[in-house]
Order: C-alpha cells, then sequence, then structure tokens
C-alpha cells in the first residue's frame, strides 16, 4: 500500500527534469503505438508462416501446436479458423481444430485430449470421426503427463524459456506406443533483428548447454548435438551405494548460482572484502574432510585483449583425476571460520608437481573448449525449412526416396557456416524457381562433398580465438585436502 511506503523529500530531487525525463518517455511510448495501432493479423508474417506450415507442408497430419501464452494460443486459433482475416482470404479447409489452455476445465481437457488422440487413449471409435482433432493449439497445461502417441508432428509457436519444458513439449508425442518411426518437432524463430534485440535464442542455447554439459540433456531441443554421460550414478543405485543420494542431494543445492552468490554476499557482508584484499597471492591452507585427498587450485589469467578469466582445479589424488565442475569443488573446500586448518606436509612436498599438471590441464582444457566453440552446436532454422520442404516432396516422381531420406539426416545434423551459406542459396534458388528436381540435386550434391581441411579453416577465420599461455596463468590460492 501506498502508506506502508518511505515518504521522500521533493526538495531532494529536481522535479523539472524529473517531468522532462516522464514526457519523453510518454511521447517515446505514444510514438511507438501510433506505428503499431494499426498493424493487423493480415500482416503477421508469423501466422502467416504457421498457417503455410499447417496448410501445406503438414497438410493431412495431425498436429500439435504450442505457445506459452494463453491469449497467443486463442490468437492462432482464432485467426486461422476466421472466416476472413481482412485482406488475402485465409482459412484452412477440411481440418478439425480445437485449442486448450488454462481455463479448461478438466473435463473439457480430458475429451479435448481423447479426441486428438483418440488410439493412445483407448477411444477407437473416435478415429475418422468428425469428433477426431486434426490441430490441436495449446498452452504449457499441456505438457506433462498426457498420452497423444497419435500425433507425429509438434509445433513450437514459441520457445519456452525454460529448456526443460521444450523437452516435456516433444515429450507428449515421443512415447512408448507410437507408431512413428521419425517424430518431427518444427520450431519457430524470432527473425534475425528481433533475436539481436533480445537475444532469446542465444539465451536459451546457453541453458541448453549448461544442462547438456552436466549431462543431464537426453534429447535435441533446437537441433543440438546431445551428449550423455555414462551411467554410472545409475549403476552406483543398482548397487545400493547409499551415498548417491547424499551426493545428488549436494549437487542440486550447489547447482543454483543464487546459492553461490549468496554465500559470497554474506562473506562480503561480514568484513570479508578487506580481508581478501589483504591476502597475497599464492597463499594456501588445508583442512580435514572425510573421504577426500587431493588438492584445490585457483589461477587467474588475464590474456592480452581480454577480461579476467578464472580457473577452478581440484586434483583427486584418489582418483588421480582433475575435477572443474565448480559446485562439486565448492562443496569439497566449504568450511567455517572456525574449521582447524591442517596441511598435510606429505602433499605439500609434490605441490609444484602437481601445480605444473593443473596448468597443463588448463591450457588443454582452455583449447578443447575454444574448439568446441568453433564447431556447430545447432541446426540452423533454414535446415529445419528444407528438411520440412523435402519431407513434403516425398512422393514427387522426381524424388529418389531413400536418397531423400538421406537428405534429411544430413539436414538435421548440425553444419558449418560456409554449409548454411550454401545452403542459403539453395533455398534461395528453389523460392525464385521453383523447381523440385534441381533442389533436390543441390542438396545432394552439397551432401556429397566431404567437408575439407579448408571448409573447416574458412569457416574458423571469423571466429574470435583467446590465446592463452602458461605465462598467463597466475596463482591465487591452493587448499591441500586429507581425510
Amino acid at each position: 500500500a501506498l502508506e506502508a511506503m518511505n515518504s521522500v523529500d521533493p526538495a531532494e530531487y529536481d522535479l523539472r527534469k524529473l517531468h522532462e525525463a516522464v514526457q519523453h518517455d510518454v511521447d517515446v511510448l505514444s510514438e511507438i503505438w501510433h506505428r503499431v495501432k494499426d498493424i493487423g493479423p493480415e500482416s503477421d508474417a508469423k501466422l502467416t508462416r504457421l498457417e503455410e506450415l499447417l496448410s501445406k507442408e503438414l497438410r493431412g497430419r495431425k498436429v500439435l501446436v504450442f505457445s506459452y501464452y494463453r491469449d497467443t494460443a486463442r490468437y492462432i486459433y482464432k485467426q486461422l479458423t476466421k472466416e476472413d482475416r481482412g485482406a488475402p482470404r485465409r482459412k484452412l479447409r477440411d481440418v478439425t481444430l480445437r485449442r486448450m489452455d488454462s481455463d479448461s476445465s478438466p473435463k473439457v481437457r480430458v475429451r479435448v485430449i481423447q479426441e486428438f488422440s483418440p488410439k493412445s487413449n483407448k477411444k477407437p471409435e473416435l478415429v475418422g470421426t468428425d469428433k477426431e482433432i486434426d490441430i490441436l493449439i495449446s498452452t504449457d497445461v499441456l505438457s506433462e503427463g498426457q498420452n497423444l502417441q497419435d500425433c507425429g508432428h509438434l509445433v513450437n509457436y514459441d520457445l519456452h524459456w525454460n529448456p526443460t519444458r521444450m523437452v516435456q513439449r516433444a515429450g507428449r508425442i515421443d512415447r512408448i506406443g507410437t507408431e512413428f518411426d521419425t517424430l518431427w518437432i518444427y520450431n519457430m524463430f524470432p527473425e534475425k533483428g528481433l533475436e539481436k534485440l533480445l537475444g532469446l535464442v542465444e539465451s536459451l542455447s546457453r541453458k541448453i548447454e549448461a544442462i547438456d554439459s552436466a549431462g543431464f540433456l537426453d534429447a535435441s531441443i533446437l537441433g543440438e548435438t546431445v551428449h550423455p554421460q555414462n551411467f554410472n550414478t545409475l549403476r552406483r543405485i543398482r548397487d545400493e551405494d547409499g551415498n548417491v543420494i547424499e551426493e545428488e542431494e549436494q549437487f542440486t543445492e550447489l547447482a543454483s548460482s543464487e546459492f553461490m552468490l549468496q554465500q559470497l554476499r554474506n562473506l562480503l557482508g561480514e568484513g570479508g572484502r578487506e580481508m581478501l584484499e589483504w591476502l597475497p597471492d599464492g597463499i594456501h591452507s588445508g583442512l580435514v574432510k572425510e573421504g577426500a585427498k587431493g588438492v584445490f587450485f585457483y589461477f587467474q589469467a588475464e590474456p592480452r585483449g581480454h577480461g579476467k578469466i578464472h580457473f577452478w582445479k581440484y586434483w583427486d589424488l584418489n582418483g588421480e583425476r582433475f575435477m572443474d565442475n565448480r559446485y562439486l569443488i565448492a562443496n569439497l573446500i566449504a568450511c567455517e571460520r572456525e574449521t582447524t586448518r591442517v596441511v598435510d606436509q606429505e602433499i605439500f612436498r609434490s605441490i609444484f608437481e602437481l601445480q605444473d599438471l593443473a596448468m597443463e590441464d588448463i591450457l588443454k582444457s582452455f583449447q578443447d573448449k575454444q574448439a568446441l566453440e568453433i564447431a556447430p552446436k545447432a541446426v540452423d532454422p533454414l535446415q529445419q525449412t528444407l528438411a520440412t520442404l523435402l519431407q513434403s516432396y516425398m512422393n514427387h516422381p522426381a524424388v529418389e526416396r531413400k536418397s531423400a531420406i538421406e537428405t534429411i539426416r544430413f539436414l538435421n545434423q548440425p553444419m558449418l557456416q560456409v554449409q548454411v551459406k550454401e545452403l542459403r542459396k539453395i533455398y534461395r534458388d528453389f523460392q525464385n524457381e521453383t523447381d523440385i528436381i534441381k533442389l533436390v540435386s543441390d542438396l545432394e550434391e552439397l551432401r556429397s562433398r566431404t567437408v575439407s581441411p579448408d571448409l573447416e579453416q574458412r569457416n574458423t577465420e571469423h571466429t574470435s580465438k583467446i590465446r592463452l599461455n602458461r605465462s598467463d596463468l597466475k596463482l591465487i590460492c591452493f587448499d591441500i585436502l586429507t581425510s
């Protein structure tokens, strides 16, 4: 309530400038409103593309369309079912559309789900009837716990900010019992100008990469390559290793960046800043940690032309390997102010040897990371467009089915920038000439070519690499752990 807010003294502020600033904001917003107020659905390029996808490439297919926002889902449904939208006449003919959102009652949801996917919901009597739904437009209210295996095509009209939700969406059709050999997921990406301003895909890609690096990504979301880790944890659970649950709980707690930030805030708030600034570089300590034996190293580097880079490395003497997961390391080295300082002299005598190993590992890991950053991680939206286009011509007499399937697989793999550039030219030619024979030939020719070393070199010429040398590494501190 306003009464609960702190009062301010107007005399402390330049009210004239405040008024001018507010009026400036009003003028800018008014100008924006005047520019967009007359824009109608007939000018909605994204909606037009969705209608083209549903009426052409996916015509005759059962399709599930997801949107994060209820208003957007209702807007899509309204525009796709209208007789006329003002300017050219558009309508999906001979299809049954329905929508579902948070306002749908549980009874309605059950009915719609059964009518959209009658086989998987044991309602075979609905198959082929007027009640069977061809296209279902829904919010994420439908993204958990439903069987929709009758559907083989899913469209993400917008990209959810949470990668887990994207996986859950795909999980509605990617389930045991599906009769489809291949399930198709279509992502509608923001156009380049909007993406440059908002960074939506970039932000989502960073989250996906973080999940993948932790080993928890079990399915592609935006076309990236999945790197599943081994099943060591599952094997330990099978062997009834009682420490697994405790370790996973610790990891879950520490895996939040907010947890580490809060600990840092607490330390700085208790006068820790002055103490940290006073500590000399290369300082060391030690503590007793049950089950642990190793050394934690913290290095900093400031390569020319770049800011500070921080490196955490923990040498596990039990397993004779390096670990650089900061969340797990933080759990290992965590202690209280009253914790007794214990330095294992046997480990300390070999500290310079271990330090050299840590520096070598940092340099190698950094080079590997640079190489991974250069390599393509995701499928370009154009690749998905061409794969869908080629699929729609599978029954064309000029298309050899087996070769087309191989080309579609090729299009669904991450590509080098120069290859995507060639795809853009191929697609432009097809748009101008609508020659399916030439399109198939051009795509097969591109697929048949092996990526040569000079092609990779041309792709990496535009990638900025940070050069890190051994002399750039500065040891800030190290911590010896012993049982």
